[in-house]
């Protein structure tokens, strides 16, 4: 039987994928919070701010659900042929659920939209208060036209979570965290099948970051797209070496469900160029016999690849 937090958080994607206001209203307590990531503007992405009519857009951070619905309305005039968001896979419980899904649409007629996100969506008495966003940003920031996508400014660092489910998936999936936050492969790899993969978005180049294709393999597996997760988790040490002045990876919430778990986590460290890198990600991980099959990352692509200086748009 399906957990209630799942069938609330999916009939909710589900009316989004209808592009049905009037449904996701009747699901929702409108003054939660809905939040998508911020890019360069690491400030207004805080968990506890509300950047207000000075937010960047279409990366808002927090703004009130009601409001978030509102702006739902103007979609007809934005994708003048509909834009689905059809989900492929969720689980969760106890007031938490994690959705994923895969957008497709054609901004204003002429620009492919086929975003790629991970809905952490919280459920109060059968009301959905808590809807976090992570999409592609890079992508995102690509097709609709924004504002204040360029300020640049810095958070505070992240404080680890003490709320952590006492079940065999979530110790997996932190001792994961710890790994990537360690740049140690051989943490990660005796929790790992021989085959698993990793997976991370591609900005606007949307062939790359496709799932349904051969993982790349050996040394050269690239740090998007889908690859062998032991191929790539060999990249961790050079990464962070980058980081001169320190790293850290923290758990902020862990959500278990029946043979997968999310853990949202956020990062900050100090490269030798004094950029400092606080990006907020969701690892999506499956798991069979204890062991993880697959993971897919998702976090803030536009801060990610400007960052470390990486493309975000397509070649001319």
């Amino acid at each position: 039987m399906r957990d209630a937090t799942v069938s609330t958080a999916t009939a909710f994607v589900d009316a989004l994928d209808r592009n049905d206001v009037e449904a996701m209203r009747a699901l929702v307590d409108p003054d939660g919070v809905w939040w998508v990531d911020t890019g360069l503007d690491r400030a207004s992405g805080v968990d506890d701010v509300d950047p207000g009519d000075d937010r960047p857009w279409p990366l808002h951070g927090n703004m009130r659900l009601g409001d978030k619905l509102d702006l739902f309305s103007g979609l007809p005039e934005r994708f003048p042929g509909g834009v689905r968001q059809q989900r492929w896979h969720a689980f969760g419980r106890d007031g938490f659920a994690v959705v994923e899904v895969d957008g497709d649409g054609m901004y204003e007629g002429e620009r492919p939209y086929r975003n790629r996100y991970a809905f952490v969506i919280g459920v109060t008495d059968g009301r959905v208060d808590l809807v976090r966003e992570y999409l592609d940003t890079a992508h995102a920031a690509d097709v609709f036209s924004g504002r204040h996508l360029d300020r640049s400014t810095e958070a505070p660092a992240p404080v680890a979570t003490d709320a952590v489910p006492d079940e065999a998936l979530a110790d997996i999936a932190l001792s994961f965290v710890a790994g990537v936050a360690a740049a140690d492969p051989s943490i990660i790899a005796p929790l790992a099948a021989p085959d698993a993969t990793w997976w991370a978005d591609s900005g606007a180049d949307r062939e790359r970051g496709r799932r349904d294709v051969e993982p790349y393999r050996g040394d050269r597996a690239p740090l998007v797209g889908l690859a062998s997760l032991h191929d790539r988790i060999r990249h961790l040490p050079g990464i962070t070496r980058s980081f001169t002045g320190g790293w850290t990876l923290v758990p902020r919430r862990v959500i278990v469900g029946d043979g997968s778990v999310a853990v949202e986590a956020a990062s900050d460290g100090l490269r030798a160029d004094g950029t400092r890198y606080q990006n907020r990600y969701c690892f999506v991980l499956d798991v069979e016999r204890g062991r993880i099959t697959q993971v897919r990352e998702y976090c803030d692509t536009l801060h990610a690849f400007t960052t470390f200086g990486l493309p975000t748009t397509p070649k001319a």
